[in-house]
This record gives structure tokens, sequence and C-alpha cells, in this order.
């Protein structure tokens, strides 16, 4: 990344921390992430669950309506007004060395506001967690019997690959960049869908319905299903067919094909119309 790309990167995502939509939109975040802690943390209490820090965290942010409505809609609402700002990129045009400058910077943007979108969030469900769990890099019983629940709540019966194959920590790290790749690559798709249809609306419902599908797996053909990043951020679906290896690797790949697309399509705008 040269610099113009760097200077151009800043551009926009000033662009996304100086914009009205985004003050609301991390408000709702904030508000949706304090009241799922406190109200699992409440749950927890009550039902006398002998939980650590990261199993919490980890409950927390298995809850799919927490990170479709708490966090995956308000980042939508962050991201998506810097993907039809035509007039500041007439402006800024003439910093980049290529087309593809544009399109660069507006990529490490989507990066720079995802980690910071998500380190929020987390910030805020940690400040709930700490002071009433302790830590521990082992799991316990009761967190078991919570994935067991899960996974017959979901018809499945996968559980226990989680909780004998890997340790809390090593999921920790691999969850926190699931989120960040997942989240990246959906804001990437917006932006490359408003590069294909101009209009944010459409970009933003197609965008949506490709989280959402992972909701209403029964009324969906199960190939959809896979490929929406909400199916890949839950836990208590790991198994041995379903491993964390291949959620990266589906990431990874949709994630390349999106920023390479994009890259192309760039080369083809007419910033001056």
């Amino acid at each position: 990344m040269n610099r113009a790309t760097y200077v151009i990167s800043r551009f926009y995502t000033k662009l996304v921390l100086r914009n009205p939509v985004t003050l609301f939109a991390m408000a709702g975040m904030i508000a949706y992430s304090a009241l799922t802690s406190s109200n699992d943390i409440a749950i927890f209490q009550h039902n006398a669950e002998q939980l650590n820090v990261l199993e919490v965290i980890f409950s927390i942010f298995n809850n799919q309506r927490y990170t479709t409505y708490g966090l995956f809609f308000p980042f939508l609402f962050v991201v998506f007004p810097m993907f039809y700002a035509k007039d500041l990129e007439r402006l800024i045009a003439w910093r980049a060395y290529r087309r593809s400058d544009i399109w660069t910077a507006k990529v490490f943007a989507i990066m720079q506001i995802t980690i910071m979108f998500l380190g929020v969030a987390l910030f805020i469900v940690l400040a709930a967690v700490l002071p009433n769990y302790p830590f521990s890099l082992e799991w316990s019983d009761a967190f078991g019997q919570l994935l067991r629940e899960s996974a017959r709540a979901s018809l499945l019966n996968q559980s226990e690959y989680l909780y004998w194959e890997y340790n809390p920590l090593s999921v920790a790290i691999v969850q926190t960049l699931l989120f960040l790749v997942g989240f990246m690559l959906v804001g990437v798709l917006g932006a490359v869908l408003v590069q294909l249809f101009e209009r944010q609306m459409v970009a933003f419902i197609a965008v949506s319905l490709y989280w959402i599908v992972a909701l209403v797996p029964w009324m969906v053909p199960s190939t959809l299903v896979f490929l929406s990043p909400a199916t890949h951020l839950v836990l208590h679906t790991r198994s041995l067919q379903f491993p964390f290896a291949l959620s990266f690797l589906y990431f990874a790949s949709a994630l390349v094909i999106f920023v390479i697309f994009g890259s192309l399509r760039a080369q083809k705008i007419n910033l001056g119309e």
C-alpha cells in the first residue's frame, strides 16, 4: 500500500466517523451489547452457572440475535455511507497514483472500521463480564452443558467436538479472527454491490439477505445457509465435518474474490460521472 492509498483511506475513515448515522449506529450497538451482556449474566447467576470469563463471552457472542441485531445491522449503517461518496472521491482522486488506489483505500478503511467497531463491542462485553467471573483456561462442566443445550435446540449433536478438541484460549483467538474477517467480508461485499448497482438500498438489502438466511435454515437451501457468514460465527455447530479451518478457507477465498473483483471494477469507473 503506497502513501496515497493510506491518505485516501484516512479520508474514508473520517467520513464514516463524522457521519451522524455512525453515532446512532454505534450508540445502538453499545446499548444492545450492554443489555445483552447484563441480561445473560443475570440469567447465568440466577441459574447458578459456574462459568469463567471466556465462557460467558462465548455464550454472549454465540447468540445469533445479538450478532445480527446488535452487531451486523449497526455495522452496515456505519460502513454503507462510505460506499456512495462520489463527490468525495472526485475531490481525492487527484491524490491517487492509480484508479485502483481508491478501491484499495476503501478496503483498508473497511478493515480499520471493522477492528474499531468490534473492539468497542468486545470492550463493552468485557466490562460487564470481568467483575463477575474468574478467568480460567479450562472448560467448566456448566459450559459443556450450555453447548449441549444449544446443539439440542438446533437439532444438532456436535457440541462435544468443541469441548474436547479445543481449550478456551484457542477458541477465543479463532473466534476473534473469524469475527474480524467475517465482518470485513460483508463490508467489502457491500462496497462491491454498490459499485455494481449504484444503489445503496439494493446493496444493503442484498447484504442483509446474505447474512439473514442463516437464521432461517429451514426456509432456504443448505448451500445458501453455508454461504452466510452468520453460520460460521456460532460455536455449537462445530464438528469434524465443520471445523474452524473450513470457515477460514471460505472467508479468505470469498474476501480475495470480492477484493479482486472490486479492484477490476474500479478500473472502469469514471469518477467524473
